[in-house]
Formats: C-alpha cells, sequence, structure tokens
C-alpha cells in the first residue's frame, strides 16, 4: 500500500466531499434540487432579461435576481412542489419599486407571472444547463 505524501489534502478532499454531498441532501429532501442554479428569464415579449440565481446557504433556500438595474436579493422566497414565488424590491433611481413573481417549475422550464403597481406581465425562462 503506497503511503500518502500529504495526508492534509487527503483529509480536505473528503471533507469537502462530505459537505458538497450534504449540500445535494438537504436540497433534495426539501425538493429544491429542481429549482438549484441559473435561470434565464423573460417578459413574454421578450423586452426585458434578467437571471434568478437560487443556491442553498446551509438548510435556507436563498436567491438572486439579477437585471439591468442590479443584483436584488428575493425576499419572502418560497417554493412548494413546483410552485415558486417571490418579492424584489429595487432602487429605480431613488424611488422603490417592488415586483412581485410567481411561477410554476416544470422539468427545466418556468412559466408565469410578474406583477407590479403599474400592472402585469408574463414571464417564460429555462435552467442553465
Amino acid at each position: 500500500m503506497k503511503k500518502l505524501k500529504n495526508p492534509a489534502i487527503a483529509i480536505v478532499g473528503i471533507v469537502l466531499f462530505c459537505l458538497s454531498a450534504n449540500f445535494l441532501v438537504e436540497a433534495q429532501e426539501k425538493g429544491y434540487e429542481a429549482l438549484i442554479g441559473e435561470w434565464d428569464v423573460q417578459t413574454n415579449n421578450g423586452q426585458y432579461t434578467f437571471v434568478f440565481v437560487f443556491s442553498m446557504e446551509g438548510e435556507t433556500l436563498k436567491g438572486l435576481f439579477k437585471g439591468t438595474t442590479g443584483d436584488y436579493e428575493m425576499e419572502d422566497l418560497s417554493f412548494k412542489g413546483s410552485e415558486l414565488k417571490f418579492t424584489v424590491t429595487i432602487d429605480a433611481g431613488g424611488q422603490t419599486m417592488s415586483f412581485d413573481y410567481s411561477a410554476t417549475i416544470e422539468e427545466d422550464s418556468l412559466e408565469g407571472f410578474l406583477s407590479m403597481e403599474y400592472g402585469e406581465a408574463n414571464i417564460t425562462g429555462k435552467k442553465r444547463k
């Protein structure tokens, strides 16, 4: 049997493997595995495009909205079954605006709508591979 030259590297590798496996187990237990990752999303007419990024932080689902006005944390984020809901509040030139998003996730696609003070818009998206 060959002796390891640096056992610390092997230990770090094992720890990283266990942490990544734990992340996947937690995501699967809560049904988040279908959601975790980056999604390219657009309004129905393609006028506005943005990216949704979903990840796990410990046992907590986190979301980030990336748009032309910047990156914003998703608030009141929930994902139950295949239903996704969250709010994004942005600073638009000194004025605060809130957007409520809701969508249904089916495999690597999402379809739903965003609501704001001035109306609604349909959204569609695809999960990045």
